[in-house]
């Protein structure tokens, strides 16, 4: 974030300089107060993004210890939530990312004229480039794995779910039987009544 600060100077300093007819020293000032500023702001947005992804994952590891309590809800709502804070993290993290990259691209353009400075700003803007690459390469991987964790959570449910309906119901009463294993029908069978689904 110095780095960029001291890059977005160096940039609005030229600009006010020739632009605006102001001393290079009075806008280098200006400049590098503005850019600090923006710096901070996303600063706290890496931050604030950071932070949403590592409780999400918090949030998830804790999930699997939810399965020791007695409720089934539970589980599904810290990992349903943890999945919300964690795409919310990427997204704040994906605006941090497009910011820079429009801005790079912005500075590229405009102080195309000066050829040193269109060169530090060419690499400034492939550099982002490739990194917003990684970054949307990351957060796939990332979404494929939360999407595929669900699944084994799924069938622990129902596992969970058919041995609670096994032991709370007596066998003379209420008997649990697959009775088609080519449809994977369940039946519940309750006396001389029964019901499927």
């Amino acid at each position: 974030m110095l780095f960029l600060s001291i890059y977005l100077s160096i940039y609005l300093s030229i600009y006010l300089s020739i632009y605006q007819s102001l001393s290079f020293v009075v806008s280098f000032f200006l400049s590098f107060f503005l850019s600090f500023f923006l710096s901070f702001v996303l600063s706290f947005f890496f931050i604030l993004s950071f932070s949403f992804f590592f409780l999400s994952f918090f949030l998830y590891s804790f999930f699997f210890l939810s399965f020791f309590f007695h409720s089934f809800f539970l589980p599904l709502f810290i990992y349903f939530l943890s999945f919300l804070l964690f795409l919310f993290s990427f997204f704040l993290f994906f605006l941090f990312i497009l910011f820079i990259f429009f801005l790079s691209f912005f500075f590229f353009s405009f102080f195309s004229f000066l050829s040193f400075f269109s060169f530090f700003s060419f690499f400034f803007f492939l550099s982002f480039f490739f990194f917003f690459l990684f970054f949307l390469l990351f957060f796939f991987i990332f979404s494929f794995l939360f999407f595929l964790s669900f699944f084994p959570f799924y069938i622990l449910y129902k596992f969970a779910l058919s041995s609670i309906i096994s032991s709370i119901c007596s066998t003379d009463q209420i008997f649990v039987t697959i009775a088609d294993h080519r449809d994977h029908v369940l039946f519940l069978s309750f006396g001389h009544v029964t019901h499927s689904f």
